[in-house]
Protein backbone atom coordinates (compact mmCIF):
# COMPACT_ATOMS: atom_id res chain seq x y z
CA UNK A 1 0.00 0.00 0.00
CA UNK A 2 1.75 3.37 -0.64
CA UNK A 3 2.19 6.51 1.88
CA UNK A 4 -0.98 8.34 0.33
CA UNK A 5 -3.08 5.23 0.94
CA UNK A 6 -2.19 4.71 4.43
CA UNK A 7 -2.64 8.66 5.11
CA UNK A 8 -6.46 8.18 4.42
CA UNK A 9 -7.45 5.35 6.18
CA UNK A 10 -5.86 6.42 9.09
CA UNK A 11 -7.82 6.83 11.65
CA UNK A 12 -5.90 9.26 13.49
CA UNK A 13 -5.71 11.30 10.82
CA UNK A 14 -9.34 11.07 10.06
CA UNK A 15 -9.97 12.24 13.54
CA UNK A 16 -8.32 15.07 13.61
CA UNK A 17 -10.33 16.09 10.44
CA UNK A 18 -13.50 15.36 11.97
CA UNK A 19 -12.16 17.01 14.83
CA UNK A 20 -11.51 20.48 12.38
CA UNK A 21 -14.39 19.74 10.59
CA UNK A 22 -16.28 20.40 13.52
CA UNK A 23 -14.68 23.58 14.68
CA UNK A 24 -14.67 25.25 11.09
CA UNK A 25 -18.82 24.83 12.10
CA UNK A 26 -18.72 26.01 15.47
CA UNK A 27 -16.73 29.02 14.49
CA UNK A 28 -18.93 30.12 11.46
CA UNK A 29 -22.22 30.87 13.29
CA UNK A 30 -25.12 32.34 10.95
CA UNK A 31 -26.19 35.20 13.68
CA UNK A 32 -23.20 36.71 12.69
CA UNK A 33 -24.85 37.55 8.96
CA UNK A 34 -28.44 37.39 10.07
CA UNK A 35 -28.52 40.24 12.23
CA UNK A 36 -26.99 42.68 10.11
CA UNK A 37 -29.25 41.24 7.35
CA UNK A 38 -32.30 41.54 9.52
CA UNK A 39 -31.52 45.48 9.67
CA UNK A 40 -30.87 46.54 6.14
CA UNK A 41 -34.24 44.76 5.36
CA UNK A 42 -35.83 46.80 8.13
CA UNK A 43 -33.59 49.63 7.46
CA UNK A 44 -34.82 49.43 3.40
CA UNK A 45 -38.19 49.34 4.51
CA UNK A 46 -38.42 52.27 6.50
CA UNK A 47 -36.05 53.89 3.55
CA UNK A 48 -39.03 52.94 0.81
CA UNK A 49 -41.70 54.35 2.64
CA UNK A 50 -39.84 57.47 3.59
CA UNK A 51 -38.77 58.32 0.33
CA UNK A 52 -42.18 56.87 -1.51
CA UNK A 53 -44.90 57.12 1.20
CA UNK A 54 -44.99 53.12 -0.17
CA UNK A 55 -46.72 51.31 2.75
CA UNK A 56 -46.12 47.88 1.69
CA UNK A 57 -42.27 48.62 1.54
CA UNK A 58 -42.56 49.64 5.57
CA UNK A 59 -44.99 46.46 6.16
CA UNK A 60 -42.60 43.88 4.43
CA UNK A 61 -38.78 45.74 5.51
CA UNK A 62 -40.79 45.76 9.37
CA UNK A 63 -42.12 41.83 8.81
CA UNK A 64 -39.15 40.24 7.54
CA UNK A 65 -36.55 42.48 9.00
CA UNK A 66 -38.63 41.68 12.74
CA UNK A 67 -38.25 38.05 12.16
CA UNK A 68 -34.80 37.88 10.92
CA UNK A 69 -33.53 39.91 13.96
CA UNK A 70 -35.67 37.81 16.12
CA UNK A 71 -34.15 34.51 14.82
CA UNK A 72 -30.42 36.15 14.41
CA UNK A 73 -31.27 36.99 17.93
CA UNK A 74 -32.52 33.37 19.00
CA UNK A 75 -30.08 31.86 17.51
CA UNK A 76 -27.56 34.39 19.60
CA UNK A 77 -28.89 33.37 22.58
CA UNK A 78 -28.74 29.57 21.86
CA UNK A 79 -25.22 30.07 20.75
CA UNK A 80 -24.81 31.56 24.24
CA UNK A 81 -26.07 28.58 25.87
CA UNK A 82 -24.11 25.90 23.80
CA UNK A 83 -27.01 24.89 21.90
CA UNK A 84 -28.16 24.92 18.88
CA UNK A 85 -31.87 26.55 17.05
CA UNK A 86 -33.40 25.08 14.28
CA UNK A 87 -36.03 26.95 14.46
CA UNK A 88 -34.10 30.24 14.07
CA UNK A 89 -31.93 28.83 11.19
CA UNK A 90 -35.85 27.47 9.67
CA UNK A 91 -37.28 31.10 10.22
CA UNK A 92 -34.17 32.61 8.28
CA UNK A 93 -33.55 30.42 5.61
CA UNK A 94 -37.75 30.96 4.50
CA UNK A 95 -37.71 34.67 5.15
CA UNK A 96 -34.15 34.93 2.87
CA UNK A 97 -36.06 32.40 0.25
CA UNK A 98 -39.40 34.77 0.28
CA UNK A 99 -37.43 37.38 -0.46
CA UNK A 100 -35.48 36.19 -2.92
CA UNK A 101 -38.33 35.35 -5.21
CA UNK A 102 -40.17 38.20 -4.16
CA UNK A 103 -37.57 40.67 -5.06
CA UNK A 104 -36.26 38.81 -7.54
CA UNK A 105 -39.73 38.94 -9.41
CA UNK A 106 -39.94 42.57 -9.08
CA UNK A 107 -36.42 42.92 -10.36
CA UNK A 108 -37.36 40.51 -13.54
CA UNK A 109 -40.27 42.45 -13.89
CA UNK A 110 -39.09 46.36 -13.57
CA UNK A 111 -35.62 45.92 -14.69
CA UNK A 112 -34.71 48.53 -11.74
CA UNK A 113 -31.34 47.32 -9.64
CA UNK A 114 -32.45 49.39 -6.66
CA UNK A 115 -33.82 47.90 -4.40
CA UNK A 116 -35.12 45.14 -6.12
CA UNK A 117 -32.27 43.58 -7.36
CA UNK A 118 -29.82 44.55 -4.82
CA UNK A 119 -32.24 42.61 -2.20
CA UNK A 120 -32.45 39.90 -4.49
CA UNK A 121 -29.12 38.89 -5.34
CA UNK A 122 -28.50 39.69 -0.99
CA UNK A 123 -31.34 37.31 -0.27
CA UNK A 124 -30.03 34.63 -2.81
CA UNK A 125 -26.57 34.71 -0.98
CA UNK A 126 -28.13 34.40 2.38
CA UNK A 127 -30.90 31.51 1.12
CA UNK A 128 -27.06 29.61 -0.01
CA UNK A 129 -25.28 30.50 3.42
CA UNK A 130 -28.58 29.35 5.84
CA UNK A 131 -28.80 26.05 3.26
CA UNK A 132 -24.94 25.44 3.88
CA UNK A 133 -25.42 25.75 7.50
CA UNK A 134 -28.44 23.42 7.37
CA UNK A 135 -26.47 21.12 5.60
CA UNK A 136 -23.27 21.35 7.87
CA UNK A 137 -25.41 20.88 10.86
CA UNK A 138 -27.04 17.70 9.59
CA UNK A 139 -23.46 16.35 8.64
CA UNK A 140 -22.30 17.53 12.54
CA UNK A 141 -24.76 15.50 14.21
CA UNK A 142 -24.54 12.83 11.86
CA UNK A 143 -20.72 12.85 13.00
CA UNK A 144 -21.51 13.26 16.26
CA UNK A 145 -24.35 10.50 16.84
CA UNK A 146 -21.88 7.91 14.76
CA UNK A 147 -18.96 8.26 17.62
Amino acid sequence: MSIKGQLSTNPEIERDKSERERESIRSMEDFYLTIPYGLLVLAGGIAGYVKRRSAASLAAGVGFGGLLLAAGFSSLRAFQTHSFSTFALILETVCAVVLMVLMGWRFFKSRKVMPAGVVAILSAIMSGFYIYMIVAHKRHEDSVSAM
